[in-house]
């Protein structure tokens, strides 16, 4: 009796390769969109858009009732992309089963509507960090009551579709929900070691700053754009922490330590969103300013400054006082190379440092 439901499987599971490739697209996403409404945003589009694919190569069941693998996309565009995703999926599926049109038009889109929501009732019910494959069982089970909204339609022509294609939707929503989300499931651990990676390549591990590698590529980069415009303009300003090797020998290097963390800690909590703070090496730390010009990049040195000189650090027993000096120069169309620009900043800190220390020069000014 069940031989009828195979030609219905074996239709469907053929549809499974677009979601497969959509696993591949996911991966793109997720390293290519690192805001996460936007990221949310495009990982909607991707999974609605390949919902709507599914949804022109149906498997027809009766005269205008078609049955697809959108069920699969939509319930995991929750989980894998969180609310605005499901919600632009959603929208862009139901629009596009309007316009196919047919007498299973207002059923499709009650059942639309009713996997979006069992997609974020699971997210809302389970938030784990990662989701197990027990959870997306649960899923699978779940998702096929959307065949519920065939009742739509008269109930002796529903009875007889509902009959034909609740096995076999059952059949695909656990097995499909289950391959397709260990794929995508996959490709989020294999991007987020990436990024781990990264992160760890780019960081100083001692105060959580950019390293001088990344403080190098991101300063050739900008360097290189403002060269070519000719009216950009930036900053960069270069500290130093004042007598640090007496710090280390009176106090030791774990208060020395101690000290280049919160230093670093008032410099990050004193720049600009756009601005990036590098450990340039020892206790030199580098800022390079985007758009800023001279004026911008002396106040925030001297904020910086200031703040150092009213902070006291405590090494335990007892409290420091500590200074910085600082030198800032500032791009302009006489610059022919980045080194020359961080050799004038660097001109300038130790004009700061033979005039007394806890003090800002502006490279202009040094030269």
């Amino acid at each position: 009796m069940y031989t009828e439901y195979f030609p219905i499987v074996a239709d469907l599971v053929h549809r499974l390769g677009l979601v497969a490739l959509v696993s591949m697209a996911y991966g793109s996403i997720i390293r290519g969109f690192h805001t996460p409404m936007k990221r949310s945003f495009m990982v909607g589009l991707l999974f609605g858009c390949s919902a709507v694919i599914s949804m022109l190569d149906p498997v027809i069941v009766d005269h205008g009732i078609i049955v697809d693998a959108r069920s699969i996309l939509l319930a995991l565009s929750a989980p894998f992309g969180g609310v605005v995703a499901v919600l632009v999926s959603t929208t862009l599926t139901i629009i596009s089963r309007i316009l196919i049109g047919g007498n299973g038009v207002y059923a499709g889109v009650v059942g639309i509507v009713i996997i979006g929501l069992i997609s974020l009732i699971f997210t809302q019910v389970y938030r784990p960090k990662t989701y197990s494959w027990k959870h997306f069982i649960i899923l699978g089970l779940t998702v096929p009551l959307y065949t519920l909204s065939i009742f739509v339609l008269p109930f002796e022509q529903a009875l007889p579709i509902f009959q034909r294609i609740a096995l076999p939707m059952l059949t695909l929503s656990v097995t499909g929900i289950i391959l397709i989300s260990l794929f995508l499931h996959r490709e989020r651990l294999r991007v987020d070691r990436v990024k781990t990676l990264e992160v760890d390549a780019y960081t100083d591990p001692l105060t959580n700053l950019a390293n001088r590698r990344l403080f190098d590529r991101v300063a050739r980069r900008t360097f290189r754009k403002a060269a070519s415009t000719g009216g950009d303009v930036f900053s960069l300003v270069m500290i130093d922490i004042d007598s640090f090797k007496s710090i280390n020998d009176h106090w030791g290097h774990s208060n020395g330590d101690l000290v280049l963390v919160e230093i670093s800690t008032i410099i990050r909590s004193l720049v600009r969103k756009s601005d990036l703070v590098a450990r340039y090496g020892g206790e030199e730390i580098a800022i390079l300013m985007p758009t800023a010009d001279a004026e911008e990049a002396m106040a925030m040195a001297e904020a910086i400054r200031r703040r150092v000189n009213e902070t006291f650090f405590d090494f335990g027993r007892t409290q420091a006082h500590v200074t910085v000096s600082a030198g800032v120069s500032t791009f302009t169309s006489r610059h022919q190379s980045l080194t020359e620009l961080i050799e004038e900043a660097d001109i300038a800190l130790y004009r700061a440092k033979r005039l007394g220390r806890n003090r800002i020069e502006l490279a202009s000014i040094a030269a």
